[in-house]
């Protein structure tokens, strides 16, 4: 996703909302990442309210601001040697290396397959995204 765009918003709607969430679906990883999670309020001091009752925040905005989602819960956990393999509820695959979280996760997950003997290859002969490796090493060490 580039930096130019931006996401609309009805400000005559704007008062039956309680929360505002962006999310943007990363297709190489097949993961969900939430851009913002706010308050209108909040979410207003990103906006440029024009004069029509439209309002946008502009996507330059909310790649460059840090945003802190709520905590999701762990579902399923299996630890190996140092790694620590966890599966998110959002099915997001962390994995902390002596108690300590590496990104990206990937390369991680592929040296621990390695190490088991488990294929990185789908049966297509294709690479398995992070998901689908975390979850196929998840089960394996379990």
């Amino acid at each position: 996703m580039g930096l130019s765009g931006h996401i609309s918003f009805n400000t005559n709607t704007l008062a039956l909302v309680d929360r505002i969430i962006i999310l943007k679906i990363n297709t190489e990883e097949m993961q969900v990442e939430t851009l913002l999670d706010t308050t209108v309020e909040q979410a207003k001091l990103l906006m440029n309210i024009g004069p029509t009752g439209k309002s946008a925040i502009a996507m330059s905005k909310l790649i460059n601001t840090p945003v802190k989602p709520r905590k999701l819960l762990n579902v399923k956990e299996a630890i190996w040697n140092n790694y620590k393999l966890v599966e998110l509820e959002n099915g997001t695959i962390e994995v902390l290396l002596n108690d300590e979280l590496v990104t990206p996760s990937k390369p991680y997950l592929r040296d621990i397959a390695k190490e088991l003997g488990v294929s990185i290859l789908n049966s297509n002969g294709n690479p398995f995204n992070t998901r689908q490796l975390g979850s196929l090493l998840l089960k394996t060490i379990r």
